[in-house]
């Protein structure tokens, strides 16, 4: 139990051992009885307390005559470790029955697990490399081989796919390095709201951004909410919405702001909505059909059209569109998944576009594109934030999705409501309030 707290990717990341002793601790409110369960002595246990109490800066108990009581930031800490050691526990794979009588057995295998075998498995799921997992660790391949091997053998699983190209994750070794990142995440949580609880704005954001909300409504909530911590340390990632969607479940991603779909795309996940986006039929200034004097959607068929992918909100959009009205689709079609791409196209040719007015503000009032007045009511897409569904935001993130429903509210009365547009710029807030 000895064993001092390892740093992952700048998060200090105690033995899970030391968190169960905590854990049982806590709850038990005795030394005495969380060693009996845990089949330790009382000096471990107090041991593993100590040093988590030395590494975190923190007393997390009182000790009184009547047992030991958490202290109001050990009461914070127990929340996150208690969710660090369940993502530990649901990634671990199932034990073989023989082990699980073992004595001092959980009930799981996570007990298996220390922080540095969880460095290594974090480290290689990553890379899908042994060298480059080696050189971010600072070890030698072969280290990080024994690791492997012994994690293995103590699962009585293969995890890791060997190849002439690298390493890669069997299913059981996916699901185990999922669990060890989002208890990683817990565990930076637990870092960061210790030190709100004494006053410090600090933190780390990981927001997944797709291309309506990379426009303006993710920098904007962002930028409000760095006005209020300066010191905040924030990533926004772009990407397809699949890639991004992966990234969230292995706790890569906080949350993505973008267009819903529905149903969900997998379970696991809660979506939340913050407003419908009416989409527009968008071409080039001076293009034929802004000759036309009352153009309909049967006017666009002759042309190309630039979309985004198939599966996209939007794509799925453009296909009910010409369905509703018994017309042809287009049969060329460029597709494209970089908004930056589809603008630049569209200024420079005679393709036509099913876009957001608010993807294209700038260009519509620099006079390059242009919104024909063409109807289309049932072009509308929510737009809302993606979560883990058992995700519990930090202080921080809360404030962010408070500052998101706040920039969402202002869409309703920006100025740009047009009574002579229909459909333009509807507004329908989610139910969605942010815990706390």
């Amino acid at each position: 139990m000895g064993q001092r707290i390892t740093e992952i990717r700048g998060v200090l990341f105690p033995n899970p051992r030391h968190l169960r002793a905590f854990s049982l601790t806590a709850r038990l409110k005795s030394v005495k009885r969380a060693a009996v369960e845990m089949y330790l002595s009382q000096p471990a246990v107090t041991q593993a307390i100590a040093n988590l109490e030395t590494e975190f800066g923190r007393s997390f108990f009182e000790r009184t005559p009547s047992g030991m009581l958490l202290t109001d930031v050990g009461e914070l800490f127990l929340k996150r470790v208690n969710r660090a050691l369940a993502e530990l526990s649901r990634g671990c794979p199932r034990r073989d029955k023989a082990v699980a009588s073992s004595p001092g057995a959980t009930g799981d295998n996570s007990h298996f697990l220390t922080a540095a075998s969880i460095r290594v498995i974090i480290e290689v799921a990553d890379s899908g490399n042994l060298e480059l997992a080696a050189q971010t660790l600072q070890t030698s391949r072969a280290s990080i081989q024994r690791t492997m091997r012994g994690i293995e053998a103590a699962f009585g699983e293969n995890l890791f796919v060997r190849s002439s190209t690298g390493v890669r994750l069997s299913d059981p070794g996916a699901q185990l390095a999922r669990g060890a990142k989002l208890a990683l995440r817990e565990l930076e949580h637990a870092q960061e709201e210790i030190e709100h609880f004494d006053g410090q704005k600090v933190g780390r954001m990981m927001i997944g951004s797709l291309p309506l909300s990379l426009v303006e409504v993710v920098p904007l909530a962002m930028m409000r909410l760095l006005d209020q911590y300066p010191d905040l340390s924030v990533r926004i990632v772009e990407g397809s919405y699949q890639h991004q969607l992966s990234w969230l479940l292995d706790g890569d991603l906080d949350m993505i702001v973008g267009a819903l779909r529905s149903p969900p795309s997998c379970e696991g996940i809660v979506q939340y909505p913050l407003f419908d986006d009416q989409l527009h039929v968008v071409v080039r200034r001076g293009h034929p059909l802004t000759r036309l004097t009352a153009p309909s959607l049967s006017d666009t068929i002759g042309y190309a059209w630039v979309l985004p992918r198939p599966g996209t909100p939007t794509r799925a959009l453009f296909h009910r569109a010409f369905r509703r009205r018994a017309l042809a689709e287009p049969k060329r079609l460029l597709e494209v998944s970089s908004h930056a791409s589809l603008r630049s196209i569209l200024s420079g040719s005679d393709r036509v576009a099913l876009i957001s007015r608010r993807q294209i503000r700038f260009e519509e009032e620099a006079g390059l594109l242009t919104v024909l007045p063409i109807e289309l009511d049932e072009a509308s897409r929510t737009i809302g934030i993606v979560t883990r569904s058992d995700w519990e935001p930090s202080q921080t993130q809360k404030l962010f999705i408070r500052e998101l429903r706040k920039v969402a509210l202002e869409y309703a009365d920006d100025g740009e409501r047009d009574e002579d547009q229909p459909g333009l710029n509807r507004i329908r807030m989610g139910t969605f309030l942010a815990p706390g």
